[in-house]
Parts: structure tokens; sequence; C-alpha cells
């Protein structure tokens, strides 16, 4: 489906028109809601697959160099970055290291400012063969961090994440060109949602079955990302127990 073919779905289920209706801005509000609502209910059941919005022509992952003594890496917020993936370091350009995820509550000793000593000392606690990562909202810290020779050899950090769905603009809906980003056999979930959320504001009888739609296009959907990556050798094995 189209963006056109969702606006002309939703004028069916609710029989309102966009002009003096369910207006169009109030459509793109909803279709747009209604698009994250679909992208956090992939993310809930997906298996090892990893979902991303169809009409991206870039992978959700950065490369960067590493700047001597500094620790904090962070992402465009432009990005909307919803998770991070995974984030593999190189101190001499060569030799790559997955970094394993830390908080900073799990560091026993004071971190001190940056700059200070303290901070310094702490580096000594990492390891560059087994680095470590802290998440503070769209940054990455960096554990241990790289000296200048190890820049100056081409020390690197590559960070992947999970991002959000890029929003329809009025002239999107305008136009009505563009497919949803995820499968078709979804897309009318961006009719029935909006429409339910009309439905439901101005106490329309058809709500209810709207509703009942919805929640069988979730438990279908829950199915299908659910079930995307086939390629899996599953197999079971006995496993002994001591209770002693």
């Amino acid at each position: 489906m189209t963006l056109a073919d969702i606006n002309t779905k939703i004028s069916q289920l609710t029989g309102a028109d966009a002009t003096s209706g369910y207006l169009t801005a109030n459509r793109l509000i909803d279709i747009n809601l209604w698009q994250h609502k679909v992208v956090t209910m992939i993310m809930d059941s997906q298996d090892d697959s990893d979902f991303d919005d169809q009409r991206n022509t870039t992978f959700p992952n950065k490369t960067s160099p590493l700047v001597a003594g500094q620790r904090d890496y962070s992402i465009p917020v432009s990005e909307k970055v919803i998770a991070f993936k995974r984030v593999d370091i190189t101190y001499d350009g060569t030799n790559w290291y997955r970094a394993t995820a830390i908080d900073s509550l799990e560091i026993p000793i004071g971190i001190g400012t940056a700059g200070s000593t303290q901070e310094t000392t702490l580096d000594g606690r990492f390891s560059k063969t087994a680095p470590r990562y802290d998440v503070k909202n769209n940054s990455i810290l960096v554990y241990p961090r790289a000296t200048q020779a190890e820049v100056d050899a081409g020390a690197k950090i590559r960070i992947e994440w999970v991002r959000e769905m890029t929003e329809y603009s009025s002239s999107d809906l305008t136009t009505g060109t563009i497919v949803p980003g995820f499968d078709s056999a979804f897309h009318a979930m961006l009719a029935y949602g909006p429409s339910f959320e009309y439905c439901n504001a101005n106490n329309l009888p058809q709500a209810k079955s709207i509703w009942a739609v919805l929640q069988d296009y979730e438990i279908r959907l829950n199915k299908n990302y659910g079930a995307k990556q086939k390629d899996r050798d599953y197999q079971f094995q006995s496993f002994n127990e001591n209770y002693k």
C-alpha cells in the first residue's frame, strides 16, 4: 500500500473526509503515531533478524577514528537511536575487539573528572584486548581510552545501533507515493490504527470492530517477525543437575 491507499482506507473506515471531517493534519499525526507503535511491536517480537526501515539506504552503524584521551563518542540525534546493538574497537588499526557493556555503577572506584589523575588510573584497570563501554543517552563511553600513539596507528571505534523509522511529512501524505518501510502484509495497520484513534475519540460505533482487526494484525505481525530467521540448527541435549 502507498500512503495514498492508506489515506483512502482511512476515509472508508471512518466515513470522514480529509477536509471537513478527519483532517489531513490530524491523519498525519496518527499515521506517524501508529507507525511507531508498529515498530515497537516488531522490536518486541523479532528474532535474530534485524529490522530497519526499508526506505533507508544505509545501515545503522558508524566507524569513527578514536581521539586521544577522549572517552565519549556520540551518535547524532538525527539517527533516532532506539538501542545499541554492539561496539567494536581497534587500538592499533588492525586487530578489532568486541567491547562488552558495563555500567558506571559497576566500577568500584572513583571515576574522577576528565583529565584527572584518578581517571587516568581508571583506564589502567581495563584491557585493550577486552575493552568495555557504557551507554549514556546517545553516547558511548569507552574504557580504556586511546593514547595519541594508538590514534596515530589508526585506532577506531565501530558502533551498531537500532533506530526509529523516518516519520512522514505533510508533503509525503499529500503526494501519497511513499510505501511504508515494513512488510506489506501489515501496511493496513497504518489505516486501521488512525481510524481507531478517530472513531474512539468521537464515540463512533465502528471503533470496537476496528480495534478487533488491529488485534488480529498484531498477533500475525508478532508471529511473522518472530520467525524471520529460519536458518538455525536447534538441538536438544541432556543435562544432569546435582542437587547435593
